[in-house]
């Protein structure tokens, strides 16, 4: 068993507030709220967070 780094813990944190969860059957990530709802991700914890977070401008 691979252990967590403090930013795949804190990603994994914000993927739940927003409404993601990961498949146990396809280890895919995907979305049960709207607006993104059915949408799925496949990539880790931590690029899905970040590609959650606006542009910075």
């Amino acid at each position: 068993m691979a252990f967590k780094t403090p930013a795949e813990t804190a990603a994994e944190a914000t993927l739940a507030k927003a409404g993601w969860k990961r498949d146990k059957k396809t280890g895919l990530w995907k979305c049960f709220r709207d607006p993104r709802r059915g949408e799925i991700f496949s990539g880790t914890a931590v690029d899905l967070a970040r590609s959650l977070k606006p542009p910075a401008s």
